[in-house]
């Protein structure tokens, strides 16, 4: 059960990484033009954070009870 949710956070992980766009933040004049631009870009770093933090614990804890059998 572990592995899937280690499986699953990790193509998340890889789909949110992919869908950043570097470029939007240096565009003169967007952050009073979309703000909604801004605030899905901060909802989408959370998300990004969220899982890498998911990530790596999963694996920490797989590796440990993987040792300990």
């Amino acid at each position: 059960m572990m592995s899937l949710s280690w499986i699953i956070t990790s193509m998340l992980l890889i789909f949110l990484i992919l869908i950043h766009n570097p470029k939007a933040q240096n565009v003169a004049g967007q952050t009073q033009l979309f703000v909604s631009t801004r605030s899905s870009e901060a909802t989408l770093n959370k998300l990004t954070w969220m899982l890498i933090i998911m990530f790596f614990s999963l694996a920490t804890y797989m590796a440990i009870i993987n040792k300990l059998e």
